[in-house]
């Protein structure tokens, strides 16, 4: 099986630097751009099944991608990892008033908690659980699945055998497509944070990535 991993398109908070997690604002006009030239990269591809977080962003980016073509299955266990206070407030600020909480988690997230959110051990957990499901399910074909930057680091990290901490080394951008080929004794990446069907758009912003959404 292939499954073909997207992390959703620009959202409006992307686009002002805000921290998002759990919360749900929708796709920025660039991002449904974006989502539209995946639509395009995956012309004459069919996918057996696609999958998505309930988030917006990740929902609009989906039906942006399929269209009307069949359902799209909604996973609560898709969703970004929940981060707490940080949530709603920009990356200068944070790192403003968390200086030392942030830096201690870009480097390794395991062992810092942030004030009411999720504990990243749980979170990987969450993610190994969802994302195997689907490859129970569907042991052969193609499979869309629209999600998160953290989601897709995080399982990426469990695909390539690395330590969790070293998730941030992972970066994933808005609209890219990461491609994993599960097989019945492994995982293997055919590609990560693939861009390239982004650069027809003008507005590529390559060194405004954050660590997650």
């Amino acid at each position: 099986m292939l499954m073909f991993l997207v992390r959703h398109a620009e959202s409006t908070w992307n686009r002002l630097r805000r921290i998002q997690g759990q919360r749900d604002p929708q796709l920025s006009e660039y991002g449904k751009k974006e989502a539209k030239l995946l639509r395009k990269r995956f012309k004459g591809l069919d996918f057996d099944a696609a999958y998505s977080s309930p988030l917006r962003r990740a929902y609009e980016t989906a039906r942006i991608i399929v269209g009307k073509r069949f359902d799209i299955k909604v996973e609560d266990g898709l969703k970004e990892i929940c981060l707490g206070d940080w949530e709603g407030k920009t990356l200068s600020r944070i790192r403003r008033e968390y200086r030392e909480m942030f830096d201690r988690w870009a480097v390794r997230p395991t062992r810092i908690k942030i004030p009411n959110g999720e504990d990243f051990n749980a979170f990987t957990r969450r993610v190994v659980s969802t994302l195997g499901a689907i490859e129970r399910r569907h042991p052969t074909g193609n499979i869309l699945v629209v999600c998160h930057g953290g989601v897709i680091s995080t399982y990426v990290t469990t695909v390539l055998n690395l330590p969790v901490d070293d998730v941030w080394c992972l970066t994933v951008k808005n609209g890219s497509l990461t491609i994993i080929d599960v097989g019945l004794e492994n995982r293997r990446v055919v590609t990560f944070n693939d861009i390239s069907h982004l650069m027809a758009v003008k507005e590529i912003r390559v060194g405004e990535i954050s660590h997650v959404d």
